[in-house]
């Protein structure tokens, strides 16, 4: 029974996924249009908050932590409060892909994959809100701005995003060439989060 139940839940969410596939992927093609770098991500806050808006259920928060925003949605059953969040700031790289969506502003690009991280947290958004119904507690969606080097998540930290309602656990993602398609790597702590400098003298 237990085993028919989850089979169950999972059709319906990758149900509810191919349904709001499209307009995720068509978000993460104007966030990759319109990148913004460390602590300059007002355009792309605001963006973000207006999608959020856009979806029965939640309760959004702008500037947390500056330049944060934070999505609450409640479920229709007690339980944990779950933090899921995106990054949003992007690189001081020059696109040279020739996609049709490539970056408009010279200089400046999405190559560390926070667009992709941001229309994924979206797209949890919508499919979760739909089926709120079947929630246990709550989900809290953070869009950290700062990643890049900027101590963003600390600044929300100390805005209280972990607090009202107290957030029990989090999870965050980050894109990684090297893992197969359709794998998802896992650990408890911290995972791709150090930035390493080192010089290399060749005689």
């Amino acid at each position: 029974m237990k085993l028919n139940v989850a089979a169950d839940l999972r059709q319906l969410v990758d149900r509810e996924i191919q349904q709001v596939l499209p307009e995720v992927v068509a978000f993460r093609h104007e966030c990759h249009r319109h990148p913004e770098l460390t602590w300059r991500e007002q355009a792309t806050a605001a963006a973000v908050a207006a999608k959020l808006r856009q979806i029965p259920g939640l309760t959004v928060t702008e500037g947390v932590g500056k330049l944060g925003v934070v999505a609450l949605l409640k479920g229709e059953q007690p339980g944990p409060t779950v933090g899921l969040r995106a990054d949003m700031d992007a690189l001081p790289v020059r696109e040279v892909t020739g996609k049709a969506y490539a970056s408009c502003h010279d200089g400046v690009m999405h190559a560390c994959g926070h667009d992709g991280h941001m229309a994924n947290l979206l797209g949890s958004a919508m499919v979760l809100a739909n089926l709120r119904e079947r929630l246990r507690g709550q989900v809290k969606f953070i869009f950290q701005p700062a990643e890049e080097g900027g101590a963003g998540a600390k600044v929300m930290c100390e805005d209280g995003v972990l607090d009202q309602p107290k957030v029990d656990v989090i999870f965050g993602l980050h894109g990684w060439p090297e893992v197969p398609c359709g794998k998802v790597y896992l650990r408890s702590g911290p995972l791709l989060a150090a930035t390493n400098v080192f010089h290399i003298e060749v005689k």
